[in-house]
């Protein structure tokens, strides 16, 4: 029996929406090992959980705005799109030197869908005469509907969650012992708020499955720690780069402030870009 058949045929107060060959359950196969997914109590304790996560990423990317024609032909004809890009050369720069484009864009190609959505990252600059421009335009989470482009900013902030919680097991195991006061497999906002805060914790003695399991259940209660959407309280009226400047910011790992907003163009012109750019270097770290 696979991986989520067995958690989907448990019986649990909800059951997950992330079907079996979902990336993010295959990773937290990955993560945390068979032995804890064989625990016997496993879907009941982490379906919610990732439920409850799901739905809390949905509610913050149900907020970013969008899709924006970026096609170039609207290019003169739509304010907040010839705002947005310096010159109209630049709609194709920024999806050919986009990173995260050229797998997703090759498939919906292949699939003879004729649109292209995605999510769109703009920051702001200072230029040489000091003045603010918005520049490193970027695209990721690329589909061939505006649906499916919104779930695909879901899963890369899923798997960014459960990415983040194996790299803290490895750093824990790396140590092999820490004080009690440093040891937090959880998650907690307060580590030092542990009781007998003084003993010392050995890794070997401590990643077991229960202590994993409930450390990502911990983790998948938190998921506002690996994504948010900063909506601004300015009105998102008036001239357009006003209205760029309303756009949510997207509050992730990655340091850089991106305003963004969600995107659709002609897979053709998406084709075009990536044959037209000879380097790929632009990308949105969630």
């Amino acid at each position: 029996m696979g991986f989520f058949s067995k958690l989907l045929n448990q019986s649990q107060p909800a059951a997950c929406v992330l079907p079996e060959t979902h990336p993010v359950v295959r990773q937290a196969v990955t993560v945390l090992g068979y032995d804890v997914v064989a625990t016997a109590d496993f879907g009941a304790r982490v379906a919610p959980a990732i439920n409850s996560a799901v739905e809390f990423f949905d509610q913050q990317i149900a907020q970013i705005p969008g899709p924006l024609d970026i096609s170039a032909a609207h290019y003169m004809h739509d304010p907040l799109v010839h705002a947005m890009f310096p010159a109209r050369q630049e709609i194709a720069h920024s999806i050919g030197r986009s990173i995260d484009v050229k797998q997703p864009l090759a498939f919906i190609a292949g699939a003879d869908q004729p649109e292209v959505f995605g999510l769109l990252g703009v920051r702001r600059q200072k230029n040489d005469g000091n003045s603010l421009i918005f520049a490193d335009h970027t695209l990721r989470c690329l589909a061939a509907t505006e649906s499916g482009a919104r779930q695909g900013l879901r899963t890369a902030a899923l798997t960014r969650l459960l990415t983040a919680y194996h790299e803290h097991l490895d750093r824990l195991r790396k140590h092999e012992k820490l004080p009690r006061s440093e040891w937090n497999v959880e998650n907690r906002s307060d580590p030092a708020a542990e009781v007998d805060k003084d003993g010392v914790v050995l890794a070997s003695e401590q990643l077991v499955a229960d202590n994993m399991l409930k450390g990502l259940v911990a983790w998948l209660q938190r998921p506002g720690d690996h994504l948010q959407v900063l909506v601004s309280a300015g009105a998102s009226s008036g001239d357009a780069a006003n209205q760029i400047d309303a756009l949510p910011v997207l509050q992730i790992r990655d340091r850089r402030r991106w305003h963004v907003c969600f995107v659709r163009f002609p897979t053709a012109e998406g084709v075009a870009a990536m044959h037209n750019e000879q380097g790929q270097h632009r990308y949105i770290r969630i």
